[in-house]
């Protein structure tokens, strides 16, 4: 069978050539209009405003918006935003088959050995099924961009196109299932959760630093002093990244404290309200932020399908990209992460411009 793509398996220093053919085939032979003896129909292209019938030559492309606005495209334009061509399968991970909800895949090809790769072939398809991984990549074929998980599967490796995140619906997006609400023994439980996640980060070994974020007095007591106890017991550790756990946060709320905090600290210093409105710029509340002395996030991903804030982060998201994700965060998978990156890669960031 005649191959749909040639290239190479990357990753690290690792390059196998393979050859991409299809794995499955329709059952149903294809049908074409014909005329009454069998001939083959031509097809004719007619604009309805005009009246008139169109070259090939007229014909262009475009979309229609949600009002109805036809939006023309130039070949110019398509190519600008084409792929790369690209001759290799880029493994960027591997994670358990497991992660990947079946939901998620799309289309099964085999890849075979090509030229003298055998014996790298079978090496990699051996161990990939000890190990229970598959590889996360992607591809360009016809000039489409792929993402594909390379799944070993009884000594042959197949490839499996993906859908993105954005692709797929929830049950309760078409409203199948709805959420009641939480009992009381499940709200300690999270609360457990919350104690003992901010206890395991904060223990001894681990590099990062942790911040609380949000308003603890409205914490149970008993939850608080556990939280400010992993916070103070990092509070000296260097190398590490600084990890902010947001507990009891809102975003409207983070901007009152730090007004708030701001009028303190001037009425301290002898400053009256007049003499402060004078002066006060941005930086000024920035200061007085939980999340000061940080960079604004460049990206933040919002999980569960809603495509709203909740107020979460409101001033320092000022020139955040967002990228929305249906599985509520418990499912959020590595691979959703990796997928969330890719998006924001490709974009081109204004800053407001």
């Amino acid at each position: 069978m005649r191959p749909l793509w040639s290239g190479t398996i990357t990753f690290g220093l690792v390059s196998i050539p393979v050859e991409l053919v299809t794995a499955v085939r329709p059952r149903q032979t294809a049908m074409k209009l014909v005329d009454k003896a069998g001939h083959a129909l031509g097809r004719e292209y007619h604009c309805s405003k005009e009246d008139k019938k169109l070259s090939q030559d007229e014909l262009v492309r475009g979309y229609e918006t949600d009002s109805g606005k036809m939006v023309v495209i130039t070949d110019e334009e398509f190519e600008s935003v084409a792929p790369e061509m690209s001759g290799d399968i880029e493994l960027r991970n591997f994670v358990p088959l497991e992660q990947i909800p079946p939901i998620y895949f799309n289309r099964p090809y085999f890849l075979a050995p090509s030229g003298k790769s055998t014996k790298a072939y079978h090496l990699l398809t051996a161990t990939m099924e000890k190990a229970g991984r598959v590889g996360i990549g992607s591809f360009v074929m016809r000039g489409h961009e792929y993402l594909v998980a390379i799944i070993a599967d009884n000594g042959v490796l197949r490839a499996d196109t993906l859908r993105y995140a954005d692709e797929i619906r929830t049950p309760e997006t078409i409203g199948l299932s709805k959420r009641g609400k939480a009992t009381a023994s499940k709200v300690t439980q999270f609360v457990k959760i919350i104690e003992d996640l901010a206890t395991e980060l904060a223990e001894d070994g681990n590099p990062w630093r942790l911040r609380m974020v949000g308003a603890l007095d409205v914490l149970p007591a008993p939850t608080a002093e556990i939280l400010k106890a992993a916070q103070e017991k990092t509070a000296t550790r260097t190398e590490g990244v600084e990890v902010n756990l947001a507990v009891g946060y809102g975003g409207r709320r983070e901007i009152t404290d730090a007004v708030r905090s701001l009028l303190y600290e001037q009425s301290a210093a002898g400053r009256t309200l007049e003499e402060l409105a004078e002066i006060l710029d941005v930086e000024h509340i920035a200061e007085h932020l939980y999340t000061r002395g940080q960079p604004d996030p460049d990206l933040v991903i919002r999980t569960s399908g809603e495509q709203r804030l909740s107020g979460f982060l409101l001033w320092q998201s000022a020139h955040s990209e967002f990228y929305f994700h249906d599985a509520n965060w418990p499912d959020f998978r590595r691979t959703d992460f990796l997928r969330a990156l890719r998006s924001y890669a490709g974009r081109q960031r204004r800053y407001g411009a």
